[in-house]
């Protein structure tokens, strides 16, 4: 069953259409990368996926008892700069126990003192993996992500590459780490020019493409 079905959607800026005419499915399982270059929609096209772009045609269909993770950059402004990142699980998650959600930070390397810190002077990447496990506790089965590495050092880049490897849901994702795309995505649809087409090659023959 699809997750998520975008039919013939056609969305613009200006005088310039970012897409046109897109079709697109996304089963569960499927695990899309979104190649193009800067510019080119990729997160005009992940935005319209989450239901956060008015658009100009087209229509998108959610798949039954979907539950839809997006992560952008705004997720991460949007964090409360006063509150500890358990105070953002507490109230995203008020049933849970305390104890259960502070191991659950935990695998998040927020441990001990941080856990209950205020979130304000936090580094980037320390407030994209806070992000990032706010998402993830909400056990979507659709992940829209829009660089989900940005400002996240080696060791957490690779822990989110082997939980997205294990998840068992739909992913489509916009990301330069070409490590992380590469290991986690099984296939891949090239944006450029308005257009979404499939791109049957490697990120190697993506490389030479662009």
């Amino acid at each position: 069953m699809p997750a998520i079905v975008a039919e013939a959607l056609v969305k613009t800026y200006g005088r310039v259409r970012a897409l046109d005419g897109l079709d697109l499915d996304a089963d569960e399982g499927t695990v899309l990368g979104l190649l193009g270059p800067n510019g080119a929609g990729k997160s005009t096209l992940i935005k319209s996926l989450a239901g956060g772009q008015p658009l100009l045609a087209g229509r998108r269909v959610e798949g039954h008892g979907l539950e839809t993770g997006y992560f952008a950059q705004h997720q991460v402004e949007q964090l409360r700069g006063d509150e500890s990142p358990l105070r953002h699980l507490l109230r995203q998650d008020p049933r849970s126990r305390e104890q259960d959600l502070r191991n659950y930070l935990g695998g998040f390397d927020f441990r001990g003192e941080m856990a209950d810190a205020p979130v304000e002077p936090f580094s980037g990447g320390e407030k994209s993996r806070l992000a990032l496990a706010l998402l993830v506790r909400k056990r979507p089965n659709l992940l829209l992500l829009d660089e989900p590495t940005n400002h996240l050092d080696l060791d957490m880049r690779e822990a989110l590459a082997e939980a997205l490897a294990d998840f068992d849901g739909a992913i489509v994702m916009v990301s330069h780490d070409r490590h992380l795309i590469g290991l986690v995505c099984d296939t891949f649809w090239r944006v450029a020019d308005g257009h979404v087409d499939p791109f049957n090659g490697d990120l190697d023959e993506y490389a030479l493409w662009l």
